[in-house]
């Protein structure tokens, strides 16, 4: 006899295993104790709350000029975490010749808009290559994409849109490290 069929056949002992007795399930619910859940902390007041205005303001977060996100095809406000911006951006010592920031950011944002553009998620991990020297501070989120030039690293960032501050909810834009929060 196939499992469901002992479900259905009532004359079988199996059958009473089954049987709950007490509460009928529809008033223990998870939607009803879910209510009564986010009831109790209605009236609770929040410890710290520390805004996207503030960690732009301490320099953790650096906001990207809506003009070069917009060239590159991105409507909302961009923001960039300081590790990232240090990291990605910002041209290293020794490569002032051939590179610089307004190029390397323009890399960032492009791909970012170029694998979005595939994604209806509001967390996206996304691709990209940045020449950087090698110094020996790679990172989890790297990998060489040639063993005969180190140089040229593949670099996986993460890109979460939600809302740009807890009392500003219009939609923004934060690519950073994908460990980072």
């Amino acid at each position: 006899m196939h499992p469901i069929d002992l479900t259905r056949d009532t004359s079988m002992p199996v059958r009473q295993k089954f049987k709950f007795k007490g509460v009928p399930d529809a008033i223990i619910s998870p939607q009803g104790k879910r209510r009564s859940i986010m009831n109790d902390f209605k009236n609770l007041k929040p410890i710290s709350v520390y805004s996207t205005k503030q960690a732009v303001d301490d320099g953790f977060l650096i906001q990207v000029d809506q003009k070069i996100s917009k060239e590159a095809g991105i409507r909302h406000p961009v923001y960039l975490t300081r590790s990232v911006w240090d990291k990605y951006v910002e041209v290293p010592e020794g490569m002032e010749v051939y590179q610089n920031q307004d190029g390397r950011l323009w890399d960032v944002l492009f791909m970012f808009a170029f694998f979005a553009r595939k994604e209806s998620s509001s967390h996206l991990l996304f691709k990209l290559l940045i020449q950087l020297p090698d110094t020996g501070d790679w990172e989890q989120n790297e990998k060489v994409m040639d063993r005969s030039n180190r140089l040229l690293r593949e670099v996986t960032l993460k890109a979460l849109i939600t809302a740009r501050d807890f009392d500003d909810p219009s939609p923004a834009i934060f690519i950073m490290k994908p460990f980072e929060d």
